[in-house]
């Protein structure tokens, strides 16, 4: 692979960036509990504000609230349903 040097076809002098990388040979990091967790993106519109919320253990419905005011939101799941995974609460 060729190099990206500085005053080349780049931006500025001293700016470049490298985007090879070797592989290390350890496996990569399993990602938290929370992290394997179904979610959705809502914004919030009562304080402009966007928030993730995740499925209840029962894994009937999306909980969560307002991370300004907690005004609540119960999002259910069922048959019939959306794919849809970004939406805003008003």
């Amino acid at each position: 692979m060729g190099d990206l040097i500085a005053g080349r076809g780049c931006g500025m002098a001293g700016e470049h960036v490298d985007l090879t990388s070797e592989a290390s040979g350890r496996p990569a990091p399993q990602p938290t509990e929370r992290e394997q967790q179904k979610f959705l993106g809502v914004t919030f519109a009562c304080c402009d504000v966007y928030a993730r919320i995740y499925q209840n253990r029962e894994q009937t419905a999306y909980v969560g609230a307002c991370p300004r005011c907690s005004k609540p939101l119960h999002i259910g799941i069922g048959p019939g349903g959306t794919s849809s995974r970004f939406f805003t609460a008003y």
